[in-house]
């Protein structure tokens, strides 16, 4: 233990050089600037080969242009460009869609007021919006690829780094934080002692020492791995560093880790850290309101054919109405009625609730069919139209049910802080049918996953799922 303790605390790791800012910039750059230009180029070829039988100039230079500008800018500020960024990307789809987005929004914007929209065919621009994303979203992919690889070879580091602290946070940093396996140079680990007065020293030298040591190593970045609660000792160690030209950073307490998304806030004059939030803020709600009104009013549109003959069949095969309304719990748990196709001979809805099981005598003939393949839940576009439910999201549950698991299952109350979803991440991963113990904290457990990686990719790939997977037809009865 003492031999693996010294050895975090006096390893490093040996790079030729350090990737410059500029390099990682210019190589993002220029492979997504060629995307950018071969995706507008195609869009054009295809679009007018197909409506015109004819391959035309498509007018895509200024329009790739325009957007790939546009599009760097956007990412640029929002710090995608840096290697450190590139290398510790862990969601690369939903920030990419969210800069292409704002970068194709921008575009429209410009040319309707320079009046060049005409310049462009419409039916060229709205492909581009398919193959632009895609292949931006490859080259991203490559580029974070290329560099983790040189930086796992150990020809580039994202950036040199000394870690200066005290001994056991030292240790949590290294373990933990472990910056030399995420494409850091770590230049040097220098541990602090803590006297009496509220002096600081290192083993055998001073704080001075460890100054010239950094003066001599260049590090970009020194991480402060000490207390919290320790403002005088940080004051001197910030003091001390503030001759460098170097970025000084504080290592986080180790109670902010139990939290996924920190960030920095302002409570009028006061600055404070927001550890917790509403998921997916307000432009993402507006933004999937949007999708979903637009979804629900095409798709009952679209199935009302099915569901006059989905109601005729239900009359003839069983005595009752062909809908059935259920009391449930929404956004912030407030209680609404659901839409669902009658399936079964009974329509419970009392503080006592049983659950389908498999071969329930309760479910009718053509109830088993619609269950099997969901159509029973497709009235519930009447709900998304509502503005009570979304497409996806977390499946809500007969407030009974809802009652019984609250208390049982920690954190289930947290799936109604969004929308209820006609289908959800759990459902197109199978789990759906009986609510035992162990398969409604699988249940949730997914649904969690859901809000904390939520974006409006991962809801069209759920809405595919749900259409094509067959995970998504698994425990239906």
């Amino acid at each position: 233990m003492a031999h693996q303790t010294e050895t975090l605390l006096t390893g490093s790791l040996s790079r030729k050089r350090t990737i410059s800012p500029l390099v990682v910039f210019l190589l993002r750059f220029g492979i997504e600037t060629a995307a950018i230009f071969a995706a507008a180029f195609l869009s054009g070829a295809l679009y007018h080969s197909f409506a015109y039988g004819r391959t035309t100039t498509f007018q895509y230079a200024e329009f790739a242009t325009a957007f790939a500008v546009l599009f760097a800018i956007i990412s640029f500020y929002r710090d995608d460009y840096r290697a450190s960024s590139i290398i510790q990307a862990g969601k690369i789809g939903q920030r990419l869609f969210q800069a292409f987005n704002l970068a194709f929004i921008a575009v429209i914007v410009v040319a309707f007021i320079t009046k060049t929209s005409h310049i462009q065919s419409r039916g060229s621009v709205m492909l581009f919006y398919a193959l632009g994303y895609v292949a931006l979203y490859i080259s991203r992919h490559v580029v974070t690829a290329a560099i983790n690889e040189l930086t796992r070879a150990g020809w580039f580091a994202a950036g040199r780094v000394m870690v200066v602290g005290f001994e056991s946070e030292l240790l949590w940093v290294m373990e933990r934080g472990a910056p030399q396996r995420h494409g850091y140079d770590v230049v040097g680990v220098e541990r602090l002692v803590h006297h009496r007065d509220d002096s600081l020293d290192a083993p055998g030298a001073g704080i001075d020492d460890i100054v010239e040591k950094a003066r001599r190593l260049h590090p970009e970045t020194i991480i402060l791995a000490l207390p919290w609660s320790e403002a005088n000792l940080i004051d001197q160690c910030v003091r001390a560093f503030m001759n460098l030209p170097v970025r000084v950073e504080l290592a986080p307490e180790r109670v902010l880790e139990r939290f996924a998304e920190l960030r920095l806030a302002r409570l009028g004059p006061m600055l404070t850290l927001n550890i917790l939030r509403p998921p997916m803020g307000h432009w993402g709600r507006a933004a999937k309101r949007i999708v979903d009104f637009l979804g629900a009013f095409v798709g009952l549109i679209l199935l009302m054919p099915l569901f006059l003959v989905v109601a005729v069949l239900i009359r003839l095969d069983s005595s009752g109405p062909a809908l059935f309304r259920q009391n449930r719990y929404g956004f912030n748990q407030r209680p609404f009625r659901i839409w669902k196709f009658r399936t079964m001979r009974t329509q419970d809805d009392g503080p006592v609730v049983q659950q389908a099981s498999r071969e329930d005598a309760r479910i009718t003939r053509v109830g088993r069919i619609l269950r099997k393949f969901n159509i029973d839940e497709l009235p519930q576009l009447l709900n998304v139209l509502a503005g009570q439910m979304s497409l996806v999201g977390p499946r809500p549950h007969a407030i009974a049910h809802n009652r019984f698991y609250e208390g049982k299952i920690d954190l289930y109350a947290r799936r109604h802080n969004v929308l209820p979803g006609i289908t959800g991440w759990a459902q197109v991963n199978g789990l759906r049918g009986a609510t035992d113990d162990a398969a409604m904290e699988k249940r949730v457990e997914y649904d969690l996953y859901y809000l904390d990686n939520w974006s409006l990719s991962f809801d069209l790939a759920i809405l595919f799922l749900t259409v094509f997977s067959k995970r998504s037809y698994r425990n239906a009865y």
